[in-house]
């Protein structure tokens, strides 16, 4: 009955834009994986007949994080995610997700951010190069 209501109501190219929108969701380079989540969740609220199915709405989230969200997903999974359940999964990425909030600051900067010369922890630097060549050196 609620099938045939919002089939009634809820016009075609609506729904059409809806799916374009879900399928071309990807997370913004500033965006956190909870703001990711809750956008990615509008999307699919905003169009009640997408026919995604479960499996189908989680590939679309995960395939399109970036790839230190997935990094850490994977992390977290002890392996890749995509081998998870898909209710498996979604209860990881619900804890990430969760302490993420509970964090006082980004999880990202706090596991990841790596770049050519550094690799950030937290508030700290730690220069790559110099501890290769202070290695070296002490060999």
């Amino acid at each position: 009955m609620i099938e045939k209501f919002l089939k009634k109501y809820f016009l075609e190219s609506k729904t059409a834009k809806g799916k374009a929108a879900i399928s071309s969701f990807h997370q913004f380079p500033d965006e956190s994986l909870s703001e990711a989540l809750e956008r990615f969740r509008g999307l699919l609220q905003t169009t009640p007949i997408h026919g995604f199915s479960e499996p189908i709405q989680l590939n679309i989230f995960i395939d399109w994080l970036r790839p230190q969200s997935k990094l850490l997903l994977d992390a977290s999974a002890g392996g890749k995610i995509k081998m998870k359940t898909p209710v498996e999964a979604m209860d990881l990425i619900e804890s990430m997700v969760h302490f993420e909030r509970s964090s006082p600051h980004s999880y990202q900067e706090e596991f990841i951010g790596a770049n050519l010369t550094g690799h950030s922890v937290g508030t700290k630097q730690v220069d790559v190069q110099a501890t290769r060549d202070t290695n070296r050196n002490t060999k």
